[in-house]
């Protein structure tokens, strides 16, 4: 029984999905149409890849290559995501905030 209840937690997000998703909707409002669908595109990758707590252990290549964007298009992606304290980035990982 115990092993089964770890199962169903680590499946269990850290986070508020829909939260995140939204404040970013928000947040990439105010940029042009092709960096806010990126921008969601990004996060909805992030979602779906990344671990329980909140952590996405892919390098550049890989998320640019995986959701066929540019790299300097994803990178002003991550430093807005970045300076609205959405994620944050350190040793080749991508991470959420905490709430």
């Amino acid at each position: 029984m115990k092993v089964m209840e770890n199962r169903v937690h680590n499946r269990t997000r850290n986070f508020s999905e829909e939260k995140i998703l939204n404040e970013c909707r928000e947040y990439f409002s105010s940029e042009t149409e092709k960096t806010a669908e990126i921008g969601e595109r990004f996060i909805r990758y992030f979602l779906k890849n990344a671990s329980s707590e909140g952590v996405l252990f892919k390098t550049i290549k890989e998320i640019t290559t995986d959701i066929t964007i540019s790299h300097q298009t994803l990178t002003k992606v991550l430093k807005t995501l970045e300076s609205k304290q959405i994620i944050y980035r350190r040793n080749g990982i991508i991470g959420l905030w905490k709430d």
